[in-house]
């Protein structure tokens, strides 16, 4: 996969959020292969307005039964997790929408997926795409603030007659006290903030002045401010308001570095203002943003500008699905990946806490520390009464299944960084051929271009749980060739040759997370092999998830 118009994309809220993404898709020429909504009644126009080859209610349905490289998640706050979680453990790329996750354990699960798939997850947070707010932070990039300690962001969006419409919000962003979107203010100013963290933060409100059309109080207390300690030793204000009367005004920021300071425009009509030392004559001078930006807009701003304002959300969602595109693509890494959107999203959930708590100060987890519990890899046997039937590989046309040659290590170490397997080196190769069986090493090539795209090796690898063992082992598939049946003909391929050299015990290892290549092995004939106590319970939620009946 090289460009955008290859990759295949699933919007999930097609009805609602989702379907705004589409200028941004189209403009970049992305194919949305499939909408997904729980409207039933609206999912047809949504399909047609979207150009969608297929739809779909259900969205485990989608990602099972649709060929996609990438979904983006525009569904209610509790979903995102959720749906980001199914779509990584499909290896699938996913651009979710803000928050990151509505509580700090499920957005630990989040990172520790993130971590071992190889789908690219971004969080679209797209207020940091602002014009104005891009160019403060390629100010600050070049040196004119000198270092920033301080920074104030503002979410003022009165939605209660929204909460009746979208009646997820009267739970998720009304019916929780403190701070339940943060993204938006706080997303700018870390960036204003290159490097930095927030480490602790206190929350508390300023009181219950309205009530819902049944005349029930909103739990969450009009205006909540969250004071946030910076890793620096800075400090960041966050203020949301989604209940008082009074015009929207949802991009307020300051920012207070040693050389300069910025103070964004609150209503219509007014400018957004900049003092720097370097290019202000007193203390008293204020400059208007707009007049640095023909030095200052970024270079990612100038070249597609109007396709960027036709896509909405002042360009952040053209600029924010262009970065994604990038990384899933593999050209750069996201800049709002998985750490960003926790460092973003988790002091807002810590903020909630701190508010139960009369205000007190509360430390922030750093994404980064989180690590999961050493698992076990799942193992899958070849059944004993199948030692006379071996499966036989069936090479799609197009392509030409043949066994490895020396001059083939350039693209096989290639096709496993490719796979998310890392630390393929030539001496990792090396090392692994000594143990692949002769004729065991085996490659799917793409006829037209020679390109490698496919590989399974038979391997002799005895264990105390397989003693006198073969393995299936390091089955890696390239993402531009999937859905061809490249896998089950290398695998097939290396099982058969491992029955012929005799092996009675047949084993591979595999993770939870890779549902598609589990799916390809219990179609091809393996088995779960239950060798310790939690596995049952495992097994159990994969086949669940891969909704398999055999």
């Amino acid at each position: 996969m090289t460009n955008a118009e290859s990759l295949r994309v699933g919007i999930a809220g097609a009805c609602g959020r989702g379907a705004s993404f589409k200028a941004a898709c189209d403009a970049l020429g992305i194919r949305i292969q499939a909408v997904c909504d729980v409207n039933a009644a609206g999912l047809a126009a949504a399909a047609e307005r979207l150009g969608a080859r297929e739809k779909y209610t259900d969205y485990d349905a989608m990602l099972e039964q649709c060929e996609l490289d990438a979904v983006i998640i525009g569904t209610p706050m509790p979903l995102h997790v959720p749906q980001a979680l199914a779509a990584l453990k499909r290896d699938l790329h996913v651009l979710s929408e803000v928050p990151a996750g509505v509580s700090v354990d499920e957005c630990r699960e989040l990172v520790l997926a993130g971590r071992t798939g190889r789908g690219v997850y971004m969080m679209a947070e797209n207020y940091t795409y602002i014009r104005s707010n891009a160019i403060v932070r390629e100010i600050v990039r070049r040196g004119l603030f000198g270092a920033t300690y301080y920074g104030e962001g503002e979410y003022l969006h009165e939605l209660k007659e929204l909460n009746e419409i979208t009646r997820w919000r009267r739970k998720w962003q009304t019916g929780i006290n403190g701070i339940t979107y943060p993204t938006h203010s706080l997303g700018p100013i870390l960036q204003w903030m290159p490097g930095d963290r927030v480490v602790s933060v206190c929350c508390s409100g300023s009181g219950h002045h309205f009530k819902d059309p049944r005349g029930d109080d909103y739990e969450n207390e009009d205006s909540c401010v969250m004071l946030c300690k910076m890793r620096s030793g800075g400090l960041v204000k966050i203020r949301v308001d989604m209940l008082s009367d009074r015009p929207h005004a949802m991009t307020n920021y300051q920012l207070q570095g040693v050389d300069g300071c910025y103070e964004s425009a609150r209503a219509p009509g007014e400018r957004n203002k900049i003092w720097l030392r370097s290019r202000c004559s007193s203390m008293n001078d204020w400059l208007d943003l707009a007049t640095l930006e023909d030095e200052f807009l970024p270079e990612f701003w100038r070249k597609t500008q109007d396709a960027a304002q036709r896509a909405g959300h002042g360009g952040g969602d053209y600029f924010e699905v262009l970065d994604f595109v990038d990384a899933a693509l593999g050209r750069r890494p996201s800049p709002v990946g998985i750490h960003e959107a926790m460092d973003m999203t988790l002091p807002g959930l810590i903020s909630q806490l701190s508010i139960a708590r009369g205000g007190c100060w509360l430390d922030v987890p750093d994404s980064r520390q989180w690590t999961g519990p050493a698992l076990r890899q799942l193992h899958m046997t070849w059944p004993q009464n199948r030692l006379n039937d071996p499966p036989r590989a069936a090479v799609p046309d197009g392509y030409v299944l043949r066994q490895y040659d020396d001059a083939d290590e350039p693209a096989c170490i290639e096709l496993m960084a490719k796979a998310g397997f890392t630390g393929w080196t030539h001496d990792r190769v090396t090392a692994t051929i000594r143990s692949i069986l002769p004729g065991g090493f085996f490659l799917a090539v793409h006829r037209a271009t020679g390109k490698v795209v496919a590989a399974a090796l038979a391997q002799h690898s005895p264990t105390d749980l397989h003693p006198f063992g073969g393995e299936l082992g390091w089955v890696a598939g390239d993402s531009d060739h999937k859905g061809k049946g490249l896998g089950m003909a290398v695998c097939a391929a290396a099982t058969e040759r491992l029955i012929q050299a005799g092996y009675r015990n047949i084993r591979l290892q595999t993770d939870d997370i890779r549902l598609a290549a589990i799916k390809t092995y219990l179609k091809l004939g393996f088995q779960p092999f239950l060798y310790a106590p939690d596995m049952e319970q495992r097994w159990q939620a994969v086949l669940k998830e891969l909704r398999w009946q055999g």
